[in-house]
């Protein structure tokens, strides 16, 4: 009998052993995968700040009616079929009827031609040139849990 209480008594412990391993395994990778996102969260942020600089500068230029001045992209109403752009539109992300915004995408030769040729995109971001502010067009999840597009919407 006291065998039998000592051998339950040893498996009672190996099996609590091994819940307590699988515990400390999910709980690092759990801090790993977040730390990884909040990781990207602040690339892509960064990258976007860095657009945004640049854009700003083009736009003042444009403003003032500096010589050979322009917007550097694609208008946005020009890829209106996009799925992507459907998709900013569907989630109220941009309005291309509204008169407060001047939407640009910017692809990667864009990205070279200001200057910021370390920054790459699979598709294309968008700048809003009136607004100053630029949208990564896939959002990415913030600590809150929320899809966040703007660059003014990742404080």
């Amino acid at each position: 009998m006291k065998t039998r209480k000592g051998l339950l008594k040893a498996y009672l412990k190996i099996i609590i052993l091994i819940l307590l391993i699988i515990a400390t395994i999910y709980g690092i990778y759990k801090v790993a995968s977040n730390s990884y996102s909040k990781e990207e969260f602040e690339t892509i942020k960064t990258d976007l700040l860095l657009i945004q600089a640049q854009t700003e500068v083009i736009a003042q230029k444009v403003e003032i009616k500096e010589k050979d001045a322009k917007y550097i992209g694609t208008q946005v109403k020009e890829k209106s079929e996009d799925e992507k752009i459907q998709n900013l539109i569907n989630n109220k992300v941009i309005d291309l009827e509204s008169k407060d915004s001047n939407l640009y995408c910017l692809n990667n030769e864009d990205l070279k031609q200001l200057g910021l040729e370390d920054i790459q995109t699979k598709d294309y971001y968008i700048v809003d040139y009136k607004k100053n502010d630029v949208i990564y067009v896939d959002g990415i999840q913030n600590q809150d849990g929320n899809i966040v597009y703007k660059l003014s919407e990742m404080e």
